[in-house]
């Protein structure tokens, strides 16, 4: 039997850009999203310092638990 699935999910996915410029465009659309958002994160941790602190506590702690339990 022909598993179908697989072969509409491939079908689906977007053509990869093949060419330099394509893939140049790409990353320099990347870049700017991240960009976009480092800079979201530093504007709200500027704004709300309490909530950066207690996350980087609660994944501090968070990372210190799983490390002893292995």
């Amino acid at each position: 039997m022909k598993n179908r699935i697989s072969d509409d999910l491939l079908a689906s996915d977007p053509p990869i850009p093949r060419t330099p410029t394509a893939t140049t465009e790409l990353l320099n659309s990347a870049q700017k999203q991240l960009d976009q958002g480092r800079r979201a994160v530093e504007m709200y941790v500027q704004e709300h310092p309490a909530v950066g602190i207690g996350a980087a506590f609660c994944i501090g702690v968070l990372i210190g638990w799983i490390s002893k339990r292995k």
